[in-house]
């Protein structure tokens, strides 16, 4: 309502230059000669005969970069006028302007043709008026000179959808995102791409064409842009990583501060392909059963060994006395005597100088043991002697004194 009450101020053709009584007029007017990027303004074109016109106007349409133009519903509406009384009457045209960037605009200057009655009632009359719009400055509005890309809008949301699970994939799943932009009270080429191709190593991203669009409330003239953007991503191997988040800084147009839409990161974590990932149930059994034959037969041409490496070992043992030292020391630790005599007797027939020296320690343990009037003191002080006498023939001794040269003569 009150871009119309606007346009019919143009009857009052201020800039109203001197023509002829009879001559068709034409004038154009904006709504504000000065903007910011974003600030939607409208340009007026208003074409006044002094009969009627008998032929639609041929209004241009404009294209210039950085500026998007547009009709509004409704954009061409009669009007009349009482000039020198006289009843005029003609056609107004709106065009909406919104710089997309700062600068200085003037759309090109042009012919509109106009067909209208004779006054004095003789054939039609046409003639051709020229079209020069006024100039439009556009500038960044203080504290906004930064922004970069420069977003200015009545309000901006994003939004995301996320289908599938980012973070429980396996090698071959898949994911998609989706982040939609909408603008209002400008038109979607503000927004920028809002997603890339880039993404973690191991994630492959496959985006779709983006959707943008501007619709125009019919009621209040409003435009609200929407930008859509989507990306499938597949796990092609193990990946732990986040897809940033999306953020978009801009500019309020209703209270002039610089707001921040934006939303949050996704977290993603797959894992890597398995050891059978691509082969088939049989292929799956067959190598089952030849790993199964495998360690069969490793099994059937090691165990001999095992059984002779063991045999060695224990021959070894029984060789160097180790075998029996062990079996002395378990009877002795066990206070078990006749079992001592008995590994006693085994450790001499592999080290007898070296089992004379439990000779003492046995002697004390006798007559500790089979005395008439005994103490369990003694017999425990007993017993502790001869294990001590047998933890100093450990068999590592017992290696140094077989190996170390014997003395020479004197």
């Amino acid at each position: 309502m009150k871009r119309w009450i606007l346009s019919l101020t143009f009857c009052l053709f201020t800039s109203t230059q001197v023509v002829a009584a009879d001559t068709p007029r034409i004038e154009s007017k904006l709504s504000d000669d000065k903007a910011v990027p974003g600030q939607s303004i409208s340009l007026f074109v208003t074409i006044l005969v002094p009969t009627w016109m008998t032929q639609p106007a041929d209004f241009p349409e404009f294209d210039q970069p950085n500026l998007s133009v547009t009709l509004p519903s409704r954009s061409s509406q009669a009007v009349s006028q009482v000039i020198d009384g006289t009843t005029w009457s003609g056609v107004t045209r709106e065009y909406l302007i919104i710089p997309l960037a700062p600068g200085s605009y003037r759309l090109p200057a042009g012919d509109i043709k106009v067909a209208y009655k004779n006054p004095d009632g003789g054939d039609d009359l046409q003639t051709t008026l020229k079209l020069a719009p006024p100039p439009i400055v556009v500038s960044a509005p203080q504290g906004a000179e930064g922004l970069n890309p420069f977003i200015a809008a009545r309000d901006l949301t994003l939004t995301q959808e996320i289908e599938g699970e980012p973070e429980k994939l396996r090698a071959g799943d898949a994911f998609s995102r989706a982040v939609t932009a909408t603008i209002e009270g400008s038109t979607v080429m503000f927004i920028p791409r809002l997603l890339n191709s880039r993404s973690p190593e191991g994630l492959a991203a496959y985006a779709d064409a983006h959707k943008a669009e501007d619709k125009t409330d019919t009621s209040t003239d409003e435009t609200t842009g929407i930008r859509s953007e989507r990306v499938t991503y597949v796990a092609e191997s193990g990946v732990r990583g986040t897809l940033p988040a999306v953020t978009l800084r801009w500019y309020d147009l209703d209270d002039g501060t610089i707001k921040t839409s934006s939303v949050e990161a996704v977290k993603v974590h797959a894992r890597g392909p398995g050891p059978l990932t691509g082969t088939s149930l049989w292929e799956k059994l067959l190598i089952l059963l030849a790993a199964a034959l495998a360690i069969w037969l490793l099994f059937q041409w090691a165990r001999p060994k095992i059984h002779a490496l063991q045999k060695q070992r224990e021959q070894r043992a029984r060789t160097s006395g180790k075998r029996a030292w062990q079996q002395l020391q378990s009877a002795c630790a066990a206070r078990d005597y006749p079992a001592v005599l008995q590994a006693l007797s085994e450790y001499k027939v592999h080290q007898r100088a070296s089992a004379r020296t439990l000779q003492p320690a046995l002697l004390t343990l006798g007559a500790a043991q089979f005395r008439q009037v005994s103490t369990d003191t003694n017999l425990d002080a007993a017993w502790q002697q001869l294990a001590q006498a047998i933890d100093a023939l450990k068999p590592a001794a017992i290696h140094h004194r077989q190996t170390a040269l014997p003395p020479l003569n004197p």
